[in-house]
């Protein structure tokens, strides 16, 4: 009775993560994109010293996951996420009452910490935990849509709020909303199953014969470990880099707020269904063919910015970018599950995720500095094809054969 029960709870999960994915997660690290040309014209900041602000939370976000998924393991999940959605609402609504670089940076760290504890490790460790193996592609495609559904609602009630108000009260209000969304789920709904529940029976056995304590110096003597990890570093430079300014070079080529609010939650919606469709691929279909198609899809999409001052060109890069967002959604946690075992996984997950965080932390930093030189975002296209050629390279070799 009691596995029964928690067999259909498992759903329940799915759908308190896709909620917090489409709140938490859209909210504070997606909706930001849409706020640096406001706050950077708003405080005579440079694109480069608000960018590194990405790089801060990034960086805290790298040095906070692997601790995050250590103590899951011994720490009640829901006191971990109840403290994580205190913190990051109570720091982003902060974010209203800055005035200086310096403040955006501090209230940036007890952002991130309160993030890391609320969505990517938790959230993916969960879906582990309950999930058999031949559904967690799936599951964590829909559970990830919810980044792209809350992208794009949230993007657009955003830029209405910037057209009558600042965007102070953007980061109050949503600042709120925030706390009300991830409080309850976290106090009420989220959880671990029991001990006594085997995710599925066919893995029992090789659960069994593989479980072992792992650490750092133990992964990173798995054969696959490090193309798998520089692949992730790689990916989370790219990604962070363009998602974090491709709305921003919009502006620079003069299109106006509406319209780079427009492509931003087009992406988004693109970004939905791609995830829950890479999500049933990846379960049903060969790893490695499914990233050779990624690549070719990201590496056009990327091509098609360098010609974004025509509008075509820029709807082509949102439409193909947007199908391969799966990607950086999906790709680090299912890749975790595909690569090694299933043992000790918050823990796995949070020692290769590090990696892409750090990404997301160079990413967005260095594009900054690019855009602010003579050489301009061009320059930062050619970098980021480049490295994501090499990255789904890296990919590619790290997939066991099938």
């Amino acid at each position: 009775m009691q596995m029964e029960k928690e067999s259909k709870y498992k759903y329940v999960i799915a759908a308190a993560g896709f909620l917090i994915m489409g709140t938490v997660f859209s909210i504070i690290n997606s909706v930001g994109t849409i706020l640096i040309t406001p706050i950077t014209q708003a405080n005579n900041f440079s694109i480069s010293q608000y960018s590194f602000l990405f790089t801060i939370n990034a960086i805290t976000i790298a040095i906070s996951a692997p601790i995050v998924g250590t103590l899951i393991n011994k720490i009640n999940i829901k006191i971990i996420m109840s403290v994580g959605s205190i913190i990051a609402s109570v720091a982003y609504i902060s974010y209203g009452f800055a005035n200086t670089i310096i403040q955006f940076y501090i209230i940036g760290v007890i952002v991130s910490i309160g993030l890391s504890c609320l969505t990517w490790v938790p959230i993916s460790t969960m879906v582990s935990d309950w999930f058999e193996p031949k559904k967690k592609g799936s599951v964590m495609g829909i559970v990830f849509s919810g980044i792209g559904t809350g992208t794009f609602f949230w993007m657009q009630i955003a830029s209405r709020i910037l057209e009558k108000s600042s965007y102070k009260f953007v980061y109050r209000f949503f600042g709120i909303i925030v706390l009300a969304v991830s409080l309850p789920i976290s106090l009420f709904i989220v959880k671990r199953p029991s001990k006594s529940y085997v995710r599925d029976k066919e893995h029992a056995k090789e659960e069994t014969v593989n479980k072992k304590a792992l650490n750092f110096s133990q992964i990173s003597k798995i054969k696959c470990f490090w193309p798998f990890s520089i692949g992730l570093l790689l990916l989370g430079i790219s990604f962070g880099g363009i998602k974090q300014h491709y709305q921003t070079y919009l502006s620079v080529l003069g299109y106006p707020l509406r319209f780079s609010a427009n492509i931003g939650s087009l992406l988004a919606a693109i970004g939905v269904f791609a995830n829950i469709i890479a999500g049933f691929l990846f379960d049903h279909y060969p790893t490695k063919k499914l990233l050779v198609g990624f690549e070719v899809v990201t590496l056009l999409s990327i091509g098609f910015l360098f010609f974004a001052d025509k509008p075509l060109c820029a709807y082509l890069f949102t439409v193909l970018y947007g199908m391969t967002m799966c990607i950086a959604s999906i790709w680090p946690s299912f890749g975790v599950t595909k690569i090694f075992s299933n043992d000790n996984y918050s823990v796995v997950y949070g020692v290769a995720n590090m990696f892409n965080t750090i990404g997301g932390a160079i990413g967005p930093f260095l594009a900054g500095v690019i855009a602010d030189s003579t050489f301009g975002y061009p320059l930062v296209w050619t970098i980021f094809l480049v490295v994501m050629f090499v990255c789904y390279w890296l990919f590619i070799r790290s997939v066991k054969q099938e």
